[in-house]
């Protein structure tokens, strides 16, 4: 089967690499059969893949209701998704993600065709907001992703391997500050993180969010570091954050957070708002510091614990002040009472100087 596909894949670039590398090895019954490789054989080959292996009529075309369920019991699936009137460059599309699945199926499960009605807001849980069609994504375990690079057959193939493996970390109360370091150094980077609740039945646009989040960072995980958490199960977070059930994206960077808001007037589709959110978006929208861990119970350190530094700090500060005072009132009373006596000896001298007066006009 491996051997079909890679004829299949050799032929497509250049027969003169069929031929050296693949019936040099695979067929090496002499001169004659090499010399038959420029003509005959190479047909030969084609069809017997086609016959053998995987080929354009193993593509299953399903609707949006069969596609909710067909990624839950297969893994790894790369679905086309256009509409009813698919013109020519949604043929050249359609025939470009062939090709690339046909490379890929060493480890893509199938690929799926899905019509979808352009009337209805495409806005489900297997869709980025805004995203045009036609389009092509991938299933990892049910979850989506939207492929957003120029559409080439080597492009996308490259893409389907290199998103094998998630891209987004998944965040709790036990792991969040260990992993991003928000509050304290923001040592592993810039995080783009998703606040969410995983009830996609209260939280219709909570799955829209994820698909976003998840191709952002398809494109974007050697420069960004993504991360998603789920609110029904991080309370101390939601607490944290202030955040109830989402979804809220937030993006950590240097101590700081930046609260990203979708650009309603936008055409563009939420991951690609992402992108220059992250990029230089945020500097356009008020910082906040990264707020710490509320005081909780069950944290192993008591209230009073907590408070102790907090008012040594503050007595530092305020006895100096006290001292201080106190000296000042005494000072204060001292020049008061040596008032008061300069003023009583004032008041004798008078005296005196008045009794003196008459006696000597008695005289």
């Amino acid at each position: 089967m491996k051997a079909c596909h890679g004829v299949l894949v050799s032929i497509t670039s250049t027969c003169s690499s069929f031929r050296r590398v693949f019936i040099a090895e695979l067929l090496p019954c002499g001169v004659w059969l090499q010399e038959m490789s420029t003509t005959i054989l190479p047909i030969l080959l084609l069809v017997s893949c086609f016959l053998n292996g995987h080929g354009y009529d193993d593509v299953k075309f399903l609707t949006p209701d069969e596609l909710t369920q067909y990624v839950v019991d297969h893994r790894l699936v790369a679905v086309f998704v256009y509409s009813g009137s698919c013109d020519k460059q949604c043929a050249e599309h359609r025939q470009l993600a062939s090709e690339a699945w046909l490379q890929s199926t060493d480890y893509i499960d199938d690929l799926v065709f899905v019509q979808s009605d352009v009337s209805v807001p495409r806005t489900g849980p297997w869709f980025d907001d805004k995203q045009p069609l036609p389009s092509l994504l991938f299933y990892r375990d049910a979850l989506p992703i939207v492929y957003a690079g120029e559409w080439g057959v080597d492009t996308i193939s490259m893409w389907l391997s290199d998103s094998l493996e998630s891209a987004v970390q998944e965040l709790t109360d036990e792991t969040f500050e260990h992993d991003t370091q928000a509050a304290t150094g923001a040592t592993t980077g810039d995080w783009m993180v998703l606040f969410m609740s995983n009830d996609y039945v209260s939280c219709p646009l909570c799955s829209a969010r994820h698909t976003s989040l998840h191709t952002a960072a398809s494109r974007l995980r050697s420069r960004f570091v993504f991360g998603v958490v789920n609110l029904d199960t991080s309370p101390k977070l939601r607490e944290r954050f202030r955040t109830e059930s989402g979804p809220e994206l937030y993006f950590f960077r240097k101590g700081q957070m930046y609260r990203f808001t979708v650009d309603s007037q936008s055409t563009q589709p939420v991951s690609k708002q992402l992108e220059a959110f992250m990029s230089s978006g945020f500097e356009k929208v008020d910082e906040r510091k990264v707020t710490l861990e509320p005081i909780s119970k069950g944290s192993g350190i008591s209230i009073v614990d907590r408070l102790v530094p907090i008012l040594g700090i503050l007595a530092a500060i305020a006895v100096p002040f006290f001292i201080a005072g106190a000296v000042l009132e005494r000072i204060a009373k001292r020049q008061k009472k040596a008032a008061k006596a300069k003023s009583r000896g004032s008041d004798s001298s008078s005296v005196k100087d008045s009794g003196s007066s008459a006696r000597q006009r008695k005289v």
